[in-house]
């Protein structure tokens, strides 16, 4: 498995999962649905860009952090660009675990 495709993959299923968390107290399927897909394109964008920015034989730390900052940013600039369906105190640090999930994977396979 090459990095890109392990940074693509844990984005989209733990971009899923936190579109699904974020949306189930008050949504009814479909808006988990949406929820999903929505934060399950995130993920593949985040998994994307950390795979690029991670060099081979990076430390799992550094792989972690470097998805953090990109999970974080990209959460950002979502809200701006578009109208916010939650708080940014919870769509930041949720999108940061996120791209620390697919820096770590991404750290990991290219080692």
């Amino acid at each position: 498995m090459k990095k890109l495709t392990a940074g693509v993959v844990t984005g989209l299923v733990l971009g899923a999962v936190q579109g699904v968390v974020t949306e189930a107290p008050d949504a009814d399927a479909f808006g988990m649905f949406l929820g999903a897909l929505g934060r399950g394109s995130q993920g593949v964008i985040n998994g994307i860009l950390v795979a690029y920015m991670t060099r081979p034989m990076t430390p799992l730390w550094r792989g972690g952090l470097t998805g953090a900052m990109v999970g974080a940013v990209l959460a950002v600039v979502a809200m701006v660009a578009g109208n916010p369906a939650q708080p940014w105190v919870i769509a930041v640090p949720s999108s940061a675990v996120v791209g620390a999930g697919c820096g770590i994977a991404a750290a990991k396979v290219a080692r």
